[in-house]
């Protein structure tokens, strides 16, 4: 059960906010000259490091897990994705090479699905995952003049038995996430707030190691 808490945590981390009733879908030219714009964008993104804020939603549990924690990112496949509060854990993902780490730092999960997972987070943030991405199938809503909606409909199976929906929230004007949902199944739901956005700033080598 803990590693299936860990996984699912550390998953939601490709999803978006909920998807607005007042939303216009965009048509296939619209959706693919903005699929364009966020892929551009991130070929600009040599580093990313920001601090998020999640709450769980559980159909089972009255009051929402609240936690805390920071991520690290560095092209073409570095990751670090770190809760801090209230229960410290690490993903690492190093090219080829993954971790999930306890705060004892002891490898815990499945090496071979922390790999799929790290390789989803990534392209999320170089922007394949937008439009390359055949795990799922993805539409596009302009929000406001402010805020465009990537919808991502699982197309696998397994992603399928376990998700409704991923969705990223997108800023017009920095074409980054700024807050992320996850749907699942069960009815449960994961929110995380992205904030403090630093952009291609350095970052320490041992931030990304594995020991």
């Amino acid at each position: 059960m803990k590693k299936i808490i860990y996984v699912t945590i550390l998953f939601s981390l490709v999803c978006g906010t909920i998807l607005s009733q007042e939303g216009k879908k965009l048509g296939a030219d619209e959706k693919l000259v903005l699929e364009q714009k966020i892929i551009e964008q991130s070929k600009n993104i040599k580093t990313l490091q920001c601090a998020f804020a999640q709450e769980k939603t559980s159909m089972l549990v009255s009051e929402k897990a609240v936690a805390k924690g920071v991520m690290f990112y560095q092209s073409p496949l570095m990751l670090r994705w770190e809760y801090t509060e209230p229960n410290p854990s690490i993903l690492i993902l190093n090219g080829n090479n993954a971790a999930l780490l306890d705060k004892n730092n002891k490898k815990i999960g499945n090496v071979k699905m922390l790999k799929q997972l790290g390789g989803i987070i990534i392209s999320m943030i170089n922007g394949n995952g937008i439009a390359e991405n055949k795990q799922f199938l993805s539409e596009l809503y302009e929000i406001n003049n402010t805020e465009v909606l990537v919808v991502l409909i699982p197309a696998q199976k397994r992603l399928k038995d376990f998700y409704d929906k991923i969705e990223l929230n997108i800023d017009r004007r920095t074409m980054l996430a700024t807050s992320i949902t996850l749907d699942e199944k069960s009815g449960d739901k994961t929110v995380i707030s992205l904030k403090n956005i630093v952009l291609n700033s350095d970052i320490p080598e041992n931030k990304f190691a594995i020991q």
